[in-house]
């Protein structure tokens, strides 16, 4: 606040001094002494603080000062006198401002003209007041100055209260929005809860159905194997017996020796794609040849799928660390579908070959060829590809490969062109300490022309 200004007396008879625009400070004035009100009023009329003239409102008994006060609480400061209409009634007016009107703001500056009947001292200590002076050495200086110290003492306990009154509401706010995100977090940690039990009994639901699932294939493999190998048992001696007799018997017959193959390799690929999904299958990694194990697998299609021409191209001693079981699965799959989707006379290749750090062996076969909406989806369970309609197959077959080869560190990858043919690559580690030199498949190129003039290779451009 600013400094106390210069007390400025004007001398009687001079004009008054125009009038301010600021809003006057309201001066209670409280003593039975119609003199005392007259001087003070006198005295506070050509005073000023901080632009603003003071207003004298005068109360003649401590009753009327409590009426005034209780209708106008903002008054900031009161002269109030002693001994009114009983000696001590300006002390008792002290006790119902502070106590009963519990206004601690207003600034009360006791003045009397009989110091004895009230020492300062006894007062000072007994009442809540902010000053004691006695009428005859209250000159106007001194009156002023006594003015302007208790308005800065009100002005600096409004702003206070006023900061106080802000930071309760500040802290009431604080509070609501503390109880209403509590609220939002009760509600949201309620929902999870929900979430988490329905996705707990999900959950269990589809474990219980995975056991069902697990033991309904197992049924499957053990109750349907029986009959089917007494099917085919029963068609092997009928191809024998009609072979002779009935020629025409025969493509009949490997029909059905043929849907039963069909039959119970769709159950091996179920039961194996059920463990290797619910992480029942462990790995026998050892060290192998790859090459052996390619020639078996053809040597396989080249008696049960006569129609079609197989060609192998493995580098010598090109080894592979793994699961002989479960790599001779993938190969045995990938040839499948070769041969499944491609045109008889057509020729079905399964090379073999160092490729940098791993080892890469492709599958290429000359058939319709894997639309490109279809790739990115080709290794997902039960995705089958548009254009395979009509043709016998679950969807199973190469997300086991995936599964598989995944198990094993490796990658596979397929390119496709429509009415061309697709390769599928495998990418898998080789022995340690391995190394061996083939055919690269990848730097042969789907473009490399076969040996055989009867069929051509995918051609360049593989999508």
């Amino acid at each position: 606040m600013a400094g106390p200004r210069k007390l400025a007396l004007k001398p009687r008879g001079t004009p008054s001094a125009p009038a301010s625009s600021a809003p006057p400070w309201p001066i209670l004035i409280v003593d039975d002494d119609e003199q005392v009100l007259q001087m003070t009023r006198v005295i506070l009329r050509d005073l000023s603080y901080l632009g603003r003239p003071f207003k004298c409102i005068e109360a003649a008994s401590a009753a009327e000062a409590a009426a005034i006060l209780d209708l106008q609480p903002e008054i900031p400061v009161v002269l109030l006198d002693v001994v009114m209409e009983t000696p001590d009634a300006g002390l008792r007016l002290v006790r119902h401002i502070r106590e009963e009107l519990g206004n601690r703001t207003v600034r009360i500056i006791l003045r009397t003209g009989q110091p004895g009947d009230a020492p300062e001292r006894d007062v000072v200590l007994a009442y809540d007041i902010n000053d004691y002076k006695s009428k005859a050495e209250l000159t106007a200086q001194k009156m002023f100055t006594a003015l302007v110290g208790a308005l800065r003492a009100w002005g600096d306990i409004t702003t206070i209260q006023r900061l106080a009154a802000e930071l309760s509401d500040l802290n009431a706010s604080l509070e609501r929005k503390v109880e209403d995100r509590t609220a939002e977090l009760r509600e949201s940690n309620e929902a999870l809860a929900r979430s988490k039990t329905r996705t707990e009994t999900a959950l269990m639901r589809e474990t219980e159905a995975k056991g069902q699932l697990r033991q309904f294939l197992s049924m499957v493999s053990h109750e349907f194997r029986t009959p089917l190998a007494i099917i085919d048992s029963s068609a092997q001696m009928l191809r024998i017996r009609v072979e002779k007799s009935d020629p025409g018997g025969v493509a009949r017959l490997d029909t059905i020796r043929g849907g039963v193959q069909r039959l119970l390799g769709l159950i091996d690929t179920c039961l194996a794609d059920e463990q290797l999904d619910s992480g029942r299958i462990v790995l026998h990694e050892k060290s192998f040849d790859i090459g052996p194990m390619i020639e078996v697998t053809l040597s396989h299609y080249r008696v049960a799928s006569p129609t079609h021409l197989y060609r192998a191209e493995a580098a010598p001693g090109l080894t592979v660390w793994g699961d002989p079981g479960m790599i001779a699965l993938v190969i045995n799959n990938l040839v499948g579908n070769a041969v499944k989707y491609s045109p008889a006379g057509s020729q079905v290749r399964v090379e073999a070959a160092s490729d940098g750090a791993d080892v890469a062996i492709s599958v290429t076969d000359q058939g319709m060829g894997i639309p490109s909406e279809d790739l990115p989806n080709i290794f997902e369970r039960f995705h089958r590809a548009a254009n395979s309609k009509g043709i016998p197959g679950s969807g199973i077959g190469l997300h086991m490969v995936r599964q598989i080869v995944e198990m094993h560190g490796g990658t596979v990858t397929v390119e496709s062109r429509l009415k061309t043919g697709s390769r599928f690559t495998v990418r898998l580690r080789p022995s340690p300490g391995a190394g061996a030199e083939g055919i690269d498949p990848v730097q042969d190129g789907l473009s490399a022309p076969a040996p055989d003039d009867t069929v051509d290779a995918l051609g360049e451009g593989n999508r």
